[in-house]
């Protein structure tokens, strides 16, 4: 059983670090773009990122943050949902003006009528008939008016329903990975906030990093729809083999996190285990030869709940134990854990502190 006593570096220190270097806020969004430019998910955004300059204002960032993190600018699309809202209510509005207006003529015409047909005296043919006529024609023209406004006040609830539909969209899309399907790394960090509500009494489960090893031999790093393909593949075979419960989301670039509901470490372990054996299940094929470049494996890290204070720390215990895998050539879980594991075998090593 290999013990390993250093650890690389987190990305998360190295970011804030140059956010600070290069006088950048230490906001949300901020925080975010840099480490997606910084991990090297999307070239593109890496690319612009370092083409803005040295000195890198907030509207600068905040143009590349929509252009690339849109759940960070939400503003935007709260402004176009109101101008919508604004233009289906003003012109529902005008309509039913109208319509206010046609039903008070309509009532004139049916006044006119009833004092017509209450008068005293005898009516002749002519006058009746006109006023019958009169009737007819408006009754025959507002109950025409009432469909189209019937029509129209159809079309906007279903509009209203289209723009209901829309914020849920966009909401539910905040926290899911358009790459993937799975949850980003927004939503697992609110998940893994979660295991430490009640501090005294966290929930017992295992957190686990997972990285694609050798990720280069699926896609040069130019060819961003062979890497998207590789990341794809592998985030539908774990989706195949999760069970109800547990988290599995994809963090940026070639890395994944999974929490799995148990306080039993073996249990765990067999989880990590099967998610391995899915990754390597299948081929992952070249989207423009269609030669395949291999089967994935996978460097990951675990840990318990048990062994850290907070999330932060948690994730932190699951990077480093997920580095000592990569570092020691990949294919490989590291536990990390204080004490002897006895469920500790082939391909699992222990990361001692």
């Amino acid at each position: 059983m290999n013990k390993q006593y250093s650890a690389a570096t987190s990305i998360g220190l190295r970011v804030a670090t140059a956010m600070y270097q290069m006088g950048i806020d230490g906001l949300p969004r901020n925080y975010e773009l840099v480490y997606e430019a910084y991990s090297g998910a999307n070239p593109e955004l890496t690319r612009e990122f370092v083409a803005i300059g040295k000195s890198k204002s907030q509207r600068a960032l905040d143009e590349l943050g929509k252009k690339y993190l849109p759940h960070h600018h939400e503003e935007t699309h709260v402004a176009k949902t109101s101008e919508r809202m604004r233009t289906h209510m003003t012109t529902f509005m005008s309509l039913l003006e109208e319509e206010k207006s046609s039903l008070t003529d309509y009532g004139k015409i049916i006044d006119e009528a009833s004092r017509t047909f209450a008068s005293d005296g005898e009516l002749d043919q002519e006058t009746l008939n006109r006023s019958l006529q009169q009737l007819s024609e408006a009754t025959e023209k507002q109950a025409s008016k009432s469909e189209a406004m019937v029509a129209v006040a159809t079309e906007h609830s279903i509009q209203l329903d289209r723009v209901k539909a829309d914020i849920e969209d966009f909401e539910r899309m905040k926290f899911v990975d358009p790459l993937t399907g799975l949850a980003n790394r927004r939503s697992f960090n609110k998940a893994a906030a979660r295991i430490y509500a009640n501090p005294e009494l966290p929930t017992m489960c295992g957190l686990a990093f997972a990285e694609i090893d050798d990720f280069k031999r699926f896609g040069d790093p130019d060819d961003k729809a062979s890497l998207d393909n590789a990341n794809r593949h592998v985030g539908q075979l774990f989706q195949s083999v999760v069970e109800d419960g547990d988290v599995v989301a994809r963090l940026d670039g070639n890395r994944f996190a999974f929490l799995i509901s148990s306080s039993d470490e073996a249990e765990i372990m067999r989880a990590v285990d099967r998610l391995r054996i899915a990754a390597a299940s299948k081929p992952i094929i070249n989207p423009k030869t269609g030669v395949s470049a291999g089967k994935a494996t996978l460097s990951v890290g675990v840990a318990m709940s048990t062994v850290a204070d907070g999330a932060g720390q948690l994730m932190g215990y699951g990077e480093k134990a997920m580095e000592t895998s990569s570092r020691e050539g990949g294919n490989r879980v590291t536990f990390y854990s204080n004490t002897e594991h006895d469920g500790a075998k082939t391909g699992w090593m222990i990361y001692q502190p």
